[in-house]
């Protein structure tokens, strides 16, 4: 009996601290980041007092990007499972979070062959099959 609570104890214990370095480790992505810090406005939306560049600044501060683009569109952040868009939006900005696929559709005008696609291999992918010249 006494094993038993000693062993539930310690299970407990083992299964507060998974979820405790779960909830504050990070990962790679910003998006739970983002939502805890920036009011939502629609799904996958947020909104930020500050201007674009600043506000992009606060993101990768705190979850360094893989890749960053600026132009007079926004600032766009890549991340393995994340793409972080930051537009102006009157006074201040207006952040999305998408997958890559999703950012890279929303964002193609901005990023161009900046990125190449989604994950980035699309630049580097030359196809297959017969030819010369590829």
């Amino acid at each position: 009996m006494k094993r038993a609570l000693i062993g539930g104890g310690l299970l407990a214990g083992l299964g507060a601290l998974i979820l405790l370095i779960a909830l504050f480790a990070g990962g790679s992505s910003p998006k739970g980041w983002i939502s805890r810090t920036f009011p939502k406005t629609g799904p996958d939306t947020y909104r930020s007092a500050d201007g674009p560049l600043r506000t992009a600044e606060r993101i990768a501060a705190k979850h360094k990007p893989d890749d960053r683009v600026t132009d007079p569109t926004g600032v766009y952040l890549r991340y393995r499972s994340a793409i972080v868009g930051v537009r102006p939006a009157g006074a201040g900005s207006r952040i999305t979070v998408d997958t890559p696929a999703r950012g890279y559709a929303r964002y193609h005008s901005s990023l161009g062959g900046r990125w190449g696609g989604p994950g980035g291999r699309a630049s580097t992918f030359r196809g297959g099959g017969p030819g010369e010249g590829k």
